[in-house]
């Protein structure tokens, strides 16, 4: 079984992460989305397993999602569902982290937010998409030790091949790109000092990507007062 390495995440051209896609969430937020939602994250917020991400300075609301994660291998395009899964690679865990206050002041933009260097670790290993099957996969986060989040693909609002391909019938997917599936009910805030740890398991395989660590810092850099993010504290 192979790592999440420096290369793997150098190979990510896009990152797209799916909005509200766990029934669960749905429950918990009293609201169901009709349809998928997408968002884009830079490749650089892409970070490995082990490392670290920092809180900024003055920011209190840093929240995090344990999500499972797909690695395009070949070339999608206008793909079908019925082969959408044929052109997925890996599967591994993923940590979509946010600033809750600038998503706020933002108005619903995620860049923002979502974007920072280190806020989408990946790992610890890659699974064989050939050997999973993607509609039972468990997924499960921990905060300091203490499970916080814990459900399985099969809660999933909207299909994994669906995603894939409704996404190719408007951009080409390429070798390397990921697809962040979506967070169940259960994710919260963190802060400096908090381990976060994130696993994927295939029951059927036995198969695990291992526990994804990462640690909270606390950054001394205070953002700049100028911008919509200057609302956070009401300047």
């Amino acid at each position: 079984m192979s790592t999440v390495t420096q290369e793997t995440l150098s190979g990510a051209g896009k990152v797209i992460a799916v909005e509200e896609n766990y029934r669960g969430l749905a429950e918990q937020r009293g609201r169901f989305p009709e349809m998928p939602s997408y968002f884009l994250k830079p490749p650089s917020s892409l970070s490995l397993s082990g490392g670290t991400v920092e809180r900024p300075a003055g920011l209190e609301k840093l929240s995090l999602a344990g999500e499972v994660a797909l690695i395009i291998g070949t070339v999608a395009r206008h793909v079908s569902m019925a082969d959408a899964w044929g052109h997925i690679a890996f599967v591994t865990a993923a940590n979509h982290l946010c600033l809750d206050e600038l998503a706020s002041a933002q108005k619903g933009s995620t860049l923002l937010a979502t974007g920072g260097d280190g806020f989408t670790p990946l790992g610890h290993f890659l699974l064989d998409a050939s050997r999973v099957d993607p509609e039972q996969l468990e997924l499960r986060t921990w905060v300091n030790g203490t499970l916080v989040q814990d459900d399985t693909t099969a809660g999933l609002l909207f299909p994994i091949n669906g995603l894939i391909a409704e996404l190719s019938q408007v951009m080409t997917l390429m070798p390397g790109d990921v697809i962040l599936t979506g967070t169940p009910a259960g994710s919260g805030l963190v802060v400096p000092g908090d381990t976060m740890e994130v696993s994927v398991v295939d029951p059927a395989s036995g198969e695990s990507t291992g526990r994804l660590h990462t640690t909270v810092t606390a950054g001394t850099v205070p953002l700049p007062t100028f911008g919509a993010r200057s609302t956070v504290h009401g300047r």
